[in-house]
């Protein structure tokens, strides 16, 4: 039982409007969280998601929330370029911070968020909220359990077709350009990697490659250059030496949504989800050995905002022991980078004759 609700205060009103907000509006009532506060750029955006949820208290500006004595946890839902700034601000008025993911553009942007948080002693978390869907946290503890038996081989493919559709080009346009820190790598592909670490151990070995195939999407009113990663794939190995490869793409016309196969010396396990599993609903399948095929295990149940509101319900009441933290988003972004650095290195050229 927590002595009194967790307050609430968010920054970024164009995402959370249809993420975020609408959880805590619902915990709220539940005696949970407090929504205490919001923030935009602008007055009348403020001023209207605040009458929209019933907040309180509606602020021009990161700085003016994070100053807010009726905050305790500031989420911070705007886009990654911009997350560095407004969480060292939190931090440094001692409140909590809960980042989407990615945490940051770069791993020393990450660092600086997650040796702030450390040093001031207040909870630094990143929104990996797939954590939360039920069908991956039972494939973990089966793995943890060795129902799989050794595990050998992982396999995992994110394939959507986002960004190929007006719509979603119209509603999230700023992913198309590099500088803000968004790309199929550094949303799905860590999402991904998450799950992996979390479930798996760490990975080593990173190698892989990523590129901008779709130059540009199809925006409202005429093409929207596009210069952020939208294909990627790498492979690792795990901290038990199990071999592991990753494909991303948010340009795939065909895209079927999300699959990861562990493949064990005992078994198999299935999770597939239609889209994005921060989204989706993640079923579960498997088979062990002398099994005569897959059989369900968990079906692919739940509302697009259920794995949040776990997270966010399992931050206010104190569970915090598989709550992403931001050193797991920093752990995502190395493996990111190290993808960057084999894909987008400099090659040394001469002009001198041999």
């Amino acid at each position: 039982m927590i002595a009194r609700p967790l307050r609430v205060g968010v920054v970024g009103a164009s995402y959370a409007s249809g993420t975020h907000l609408p959880v805590y509006a619902e915990l709220a009532e539940a005696g949970i969280v407090e929504l205490v506060a919001v923030a935009t750029a602008h007055l009348e955006t403020a001023d209207a998601v605040a009458a929209k949820f019933g907040i309180p208290h509606a602020h021009v500006g990161f700085e003016a929330l994070c100053e807010d004595p009726d905050v305790d946890l500031v989420d911070v839902a705007t886009r990654p370029s911009r997350h560095k700034d407004m969480a060292l601000a939190a931090i440094a008025a001692g409140k909590h911070v809960l980042c989407e993911a990615p945490l940051a553009p770069t791993v020393d942007d990450g660092l600086a968020m997650a040796r702030a948080a450390a040093d001031a002693g207040v909870c630094g978390v990143v929104d990996m909220q797939s954590r939360f869907r039920p069908g991956i946290a039972e494939l973990r503890r089966l793995v943890l359990d060795g129902w799989v038996g050794r595990v050998d081989n992982i396999v995992a493919h994110a394939f959507y077709p986002t960004f190929t559709l007006p719509a979603a080009a119209a509603a999230s346009g700023w992913c198309a350009d590099a500088g803000d820190g968004a790309s199929s790598l550094r949303v799905h592909g860590l999402h991904t990697t998450d799950i992996l670490r979390w479930t798996f151990g760490e990975l080593s070995d990173v190698t892989g490659t990523a590129a901008t195939r779709q130059p540009d999407w199809p925006g409202p009113t005429g093409p929207i250059p596009a210069t952020s990663v939208d294909s990627s794939a790498f492979t690792a190995r795990t901290a038990g030496g199990a071999v592991v490869s990753v494909h991303t793409s948010w340009v795939a016309p065909f895209g079927a949504g999300w699959r990861l196969v562990v493949h064990g010396s005992e078994g198999v396990l299935v999770a597939e989800a239609a889209g994005h599993t921060g989204h989706f609903p993640v079923g579960l399948s498997g088979a062990r050995l002398g099994d005569d095929g897959l059989r369900t295990l968990l079906p692919a149940e739940g509302t697009a905002t259920e794995p949040f509101a776990l997270l966010v319900r399992a931050l206010a009441m104190g569970d915090t022991d598989d709550i992403p933290t931001f050193d797991d988003g920093v752990a995502a972004l190395r493996v990111a980078a190290a993808v960057d650095a084999e894909s987008f290195a400099t090659v040394p050229t001469t002009t001198e004759e041999s």
